[in-house]
């Protein structure tokens, strides 16, 4: 398989637990001793400062009972058998200056210390009942495991991160440099942050999110999942889930159940446009209940954390494909404290043809005779707001299109009875035109700093207007799943072959763009159980180079 530059995601969310066996209960026995050392009275709970990876975190170690009963073991002489935690958090710009165990720990996180040994027993605080403990891996042997759940820390460095953290107090760094094979992941995802204005083809109404649902519609078995809300603004939150059997048929060889999810932060129009919380995320996340198999930390015969990360980035570089975004990053996209859009790595990463089937409409005919009716500015107007997946005032559509104010105002006015005007704001009336638009196709090619540079196929055929020469909309970028239809439609009616009451579908062999839209105001909520697709194919010879980003119409 090829390589090429891809735009690096940000690791966020994050949850495993890690075994460490090497040195038995060491490592507890040394946090038991700074406990008991430590004045909890007159000082509270223990805090310190520590290095990391060129910053400085702030750390808090507390304690808690469990339920458990000490060992029976000679060697193990403690009467109790507490659970400790060590809340991080890095000192960035993101830090709120509160102790680590009451910050909202944006970079950070929580390390709970499980004791573990053979044939574990715990007692019932209410009937006093003792029996055996459950859902715990019994290696025969004691040891140790250590929960990390902390976000926007990079996967490969939480082991590091956990020695530096208990060392803050005094337990030696070797104790934890060395997870057993049996360590497990039980969340890590994704993100990038596209910019507000690029990323409604994501979230629309048959764009790629709410398309992977459609995926493979009729068959019975599995689990599959969609939700959108939209209530407080487009794309507000608009999510898919696929278990492992789908994520092989959208791209072959996955075998990881996900989350892709569209999102804002709570309250983003307290931001400006120039700031990162006006712009959402696209996340891809691993769910482990959808997902057939375990995931483990690092283990040569099972998926582990670096199959897993492969996985999820190879979902959200495909999903932004389909949508017509730059893989390589660039002013698509948005900067925050930890995701930066032109931080870029070579990677053999798969992208494959778009395999989703379109979202097909009742009333797709009637606008077909609609859109053979149009002239060149009705057309470029209604792709716009086609695009947009969401609203815009006439007077962005004028600056978008070129075409002045007045000349927006009378397209407006021709196209009344589906192009609504409230408040200053264009949309397309949800009830009077299907949501159907392609994303141009896109040809990687090299620059001269190596990174991939995309450009627009012109082809005549893919053209709103033919006959004017102009391409859709200013970027150039998303054209209307009725173009190739609409300009072979006029070429026929030329050569007195055209029907005026149906548009024919194009016989070319070029595979059709995935199909995009304006999001409907909507709340939708469906747990469905899947279907039956053939499965997509890789590029030819294995090379992730394009001369297409098309999604073939599945029949």
């Amino acid at each position: 398989m090829a390589s090429q530059q891809f735009l690096e995601t940000q690791c966020h969310e994050f949850d495993a637990y890690l075994n460490f066996d090497e040195y038995g209960l060491k490592p507890y026995y040394g946090l038991t001793t700074f406990r008991k050392e430590h004045d909890w009275v007159n000082n509270g709970k223990p805090s310190t400062t520590f290095e990391f990876d060129g910053r400085e975190w702030a750390a808090v170690l507390d304690y808690d009972d469990q339920p458990i009963l000490p060992w029976s073991d000679p060697s193990y002489t403690l009467e109790t058998a507490y659970l400790y935690r060590v809340y991080v958090v890095c000192m960035d710009e993101t830090y709120d200056e509160k102790s680590a165990d009451t910050s909202q720990r944006v970079k950070g996180g929580t390390f709970t210390v499980y004791p573990r040994w053979p044939d574990m027993k715990k007692r019932d605080d209410e009937t006093g009942e003792i029996s055996k403990v459950n859902g715990y891996m019994d290696l025969g042997r004691p040891y140790l495991t250590v929960r990390a759940q902390a976000s926007n820390i990079d996967f490969a460095k939480y082991v590091d991160l956990t020695a530096e953290a208990f060392a803050a107090f005094d337990v030696p760094r070797r104790y934890f440099s060395n997870p057993h094979e049996s360590s497990t992941v039980n969340d890590t995802a994704v993100y990038v942050r596209p910019k507000r204005d690029v990323s409604g083809p994501i979230y629309a109404a048959d764009g790629p999110i709410a398309r992977i649902h459609q995926l493979l519609e009729s068959d019975r078995s599995g689990y599959r999942k969609h939700v959108e809300d939209n209530r407080e603004r487009p794309g507000d939150q608009v999510t898919t889930m696929v278990d492992s059997e789908r994520a092989a048929k959208l791209i072959r060889g996955h075998k990881i159940g996900k989350e892709v999810k569209h999102y804002y932060m709570r309250n983003p129009d307290n931001y400006n446009p120039d700031q990162f919380g006006w712009h959402p995320k696209l996340e891809v996340s691993f769910q482990t209940s959808i997902t057939d198999e375990t995931i483990y930390w690092d283990r040569e015969d099972a998926l582990d954390i670096e199959q897993c990360r492969r996985e999820l980035e190879e979902m959200l570089m495909n999903v932004l494909d389909w949508a017509g975004l730059d893989v390589t990053g660039g002013d698509e996209y948005h900067e925050d404290a930890y995701f930066d859009p032109e931080r870029r790595k070579r990677r053999s990463l798969k992208l494959v043809d778009c395999p989703l089937p379109e979202i097909e409409s009742e009333q797709e005919n009637a606008v077909m005779r609609l859109w053979g009716d149009m002239n060149g500015s009705d057309r470029e107007v209604t792709e716009l707001l086609l695009t947009d997946g969401g609203e815009i005032s006439p007077k962005d559509a004028a600056e978008k299109t070129g075409y002045s104010y007045r000349t927006i105002r009378r397209v407006v006015d021709r196209l009344e009875d589906f192009v609504r005007h409230t408040y200053g704001k264009l949309e397309v009336e949800s009830d009077s035109l299907p949501r159907r638009c392609s994303s141009a196709s896109y040809r990687p090619r090299s620059s001269s700093d190596g990174r991939s540079e995309r450009r627009p196929c012109r082809s005549p055929k893919t053209r709103l207007d033919s006959r004017a020469g102009r391409s859709i909309g200013s970027s150039g970028r998303m054209r209307s799943a009725f173009a190739r239809q609409t300009a072979e439609a006029e070429s026929s009616s030329r050569s007195g072959t055209h029907q005026p009451t149906e548009m024919r579908p194009s016989r070319s062999p070029a595979r059709r763009s995935p199909v995009t839209s304006n999001s409907t105001m909507m709340n939708s909520v469906s747990a469905v159980s899947g279907s039956n697709s053939s499965m997509p194919t890789d590029r030819p010879n294995g090379s992730i180079s394009r001369t297409s980003s098309n999604c073939r119409r599945l029949a």
